[in-house]
Parts: C-alpha cells; structure tokens; sequence
C-alpha cells in the first residue's frame, strides 16, 4: 500500500536518521571537498549543522509538527558551520515552513516542502553557483512536483526523488570543470544525499533512528579522486583566506533594505556569502582577507555570538600533509608485504 502520510513523530525519527547517518560518513564526504576551497571541512560542517537542530530535536518528547519545524530550523541556523551548512540549514528552513502548521505531510505538501527548500537555499546565497548542493536540490524539488502531481504514495516518491538527486549528483563535475579536474562529485551535494538516504531508509523501516552501523553507499561514483594533487587546486580557489562566521543578535530593526545592505558590504570585501536574517539573529558567513571588517560591520547592527575564524590556507596544507602521510604510511605497507612474499619464495641455486 505504501505510506500515504508522515507524522510528526515519524518525521522526527526520519531527521535524527538523516543526521546520524551523515555523522557516520563526514570523513568521507571530506575527502570530496574542492570547491569552493579545497579545505576538506564541507562533511564536519554539515554533521555539526544537523546535529545542532538533532540536539533540540531529541529534547521533544512528543512533538507535533509546529514545535518540530521551530527545533529543526532554528537549531539547524544557530549551529550552522561553513558555506555548506548555512545552505544546509536553508535548506530545513525552506521544507519545514510548508508543513509547520500541518498535522501530517502528504504528497502534495510534500512537493511544496522540497519547492520551498530549494527557493529557500537559494535566496540565502548572493551568488548561487551550479553544480553544487543548490542544483541537486532544485533538481529534487522539480522532480518532486512531477511525481507527486501523478502519486500519493510518499514511499515511492522518495524512492524516486532521492534516485533523481543521485543522477544529479553525478553531474556536478560536469557543470563545475574543477570538480571534474579533481575527479569528484560536489560534497555539499553529497552529503544531502547522505542525510536524505538516512531518513529514507528510517521511513521504509530498513534502519531505525538508533541503528546505523551499516555500510552506505556511496550516492555517486567519486570517480578519480585525487587523481590531481590539492595543492594545484590551491591558487585558483582560495582567494580569500579566513572563513568567517557570526551570529549577529538584533538589536535594532533589521529590514530587507538592511540585508541587502549588509550582503552588498560583505560582497566588497569577500566572497562565498551567505546571509541569513531570522527573526531576532542575522547568521553571517564569509570567505574575507579582514575578518575584522565583517565583524566591525555586524557590530553596527547588534551584540556578535557564535564567533569562528579558520585560515582555510592552513587548513589546506594541514589536508595535504595528512594525505601525504597517508599515502608514505600505505607505499610502507606495500613494500612490507613485497619482502614477506619475497620471503615465502624458494632459495635459487643462483642468481644474478
């Protein structure tokens, strides 16, 4: 018969599924991140996102689908950790603002859901580029629309929509050329189809929210990963150094005029901006060369919390030292085991 309907406590569940199933897989989802800086942090920022909003999530002992919506935006947004988890936690904002004031999800407020998540994201980046998490999702959210236009049975529709974001996916490497240089899928996008497989394979009852020890698979082939070294993709990607994030807490009005006032600023002096206003906080995230600037910036406007700064450089080369004792730590291996086969061989009464 399929499922027709999802409750709130259902949908719980699928949530918590999504964020420990993408807190199993976060190295892995590292490995793919060269865009849009080689920093290898995208699947650490979306598991510390998602378990933000997991966090408050859990606290609810028997939610309905109001209080679940506010648990999973606003701690999804307060625990949002770099560019991808910014667009990941507007990504929940988009879906839970259809189904907040909702008893159950059906099919058709579902399509809605997943339109709005995609609109969602992409109004909260100043420059939205393709082939990355933003087309996958938009992919999803269209493909959502045509399915659930001929099917109620939400099952088969997830089946199908998370299908969808796969073939999308694989095609990120030939919308971004350095994606396809380095031989990988876009990591944002991988690790959405990570939590969304998680929260499926809750809803078809394969896991539970408390069991994930099985293996995933991968949602796309990572193709030749690696295959060019991260230091040839260094120069061309991090132009700006720091990764900077604040909370901003308003205490004046803050319109539209303001934020579109503040991305124009942040715009001058960096890039990689994305800029949330919500209710009574403004979430910031910006690559700069002055973090001082967008901190002095956001002063102007309220008191600053949830501060971070990475030097996304440093980072980089702490990446390529890591991989290069990896790859000394496995040529040793290797060499190991050509002398112990050696060993095993029978003596020659000569040789030369």
């Amino acid at each position: 018969m399929g499922v027709k309907t999802i409750d709130a406590n259902m949908l719980k569940n699928m949530f918590l599924a999504g964020a420990k199933r993408i807190e199993s897989k976060k190295e892995w989802i590292n490995e793919l991140n060269v865009f849009p800086v080689p920093d290898g942090d995208t699947g650490t920022n979306m598991t510390m996102t998602i378990m933000s909003a997991a966090r408050e999530v859990s606290a609810l002992a028997d939610p309905d689908m109001e209080s679940l919506s506010k648990a999973i935006s606003q701690g999804a947004l307060r625990g949002a950790r770099g560019n991808s988890g910014v667009i990941l936690s507007q990504l929940f904002r988009g879906f839970t603002r259809p189904i907040k004031d909702e008893k159950v999800i059906d099919s058709v407020i579902a399509a809605e859901a997943f339109k709005k998540a995609s609109e969602t994201a992409y109004k909260a980046v100043m420059k939205p580029k393709e082939g990355t998490i933003l087309t996958v999702a938009r992919g999803m959210a269209e493909k959502a629309a045509d399915i659930f236009d001929a099917t109620d049975d939400l099952e088969e529709g997830f089946r199908q929509i998370i299908e969808y974001g796969d073939y999308m996916l694989s095609l990120t490497p030939e919308m971004l050329p350095v994606l396809k240089q380095a031989g990988v899928v876009d990591s944002g996008g991988q690790g959405l189809m990570t939590v969304l497989k998680g929260a499926y394979d809750c809803l078809t009852g394969v896991e539970t929210a408390d069991d994930f020890a099985a293996e995933v698979k991968p949602s796309a082939p990572a193709g030749n990963a690696g295959k060019m070294g991260l230091d040839e993709i260094e120069t061309a990607n991090i132009r700006f150094g720091y990764c900077t994030e604040f909370i901003v807490m308003l205490e004046k009005p803050f319109d539209e005029k303001d934020e579109d006032e503040f991305k124009a600023f942040l715009a001058s002096i960096g890039d990689s901006i994305v800029c949330v206003a919500d209710s009574d906080i403004v979430k910031v995230h910006v690559h700069t060369n002055d973090p001082g600037l967008a901190i002095q910036k956001g002063l102007s406007y309220g008191s600053l919390t949830s501060m971070k700064i990475d030097n996304m450089r440093e980072e980089h080369h702490e990446r390529l030292f890591k991989d290069a004792q990896k790859l000394a730590s496995a040529q040793a291996q290797a060499d190991m085991q050509v002398k112990a086969e050696k060993k095993e061989e029978p003596a020659k009464e000569a040789g030369f």
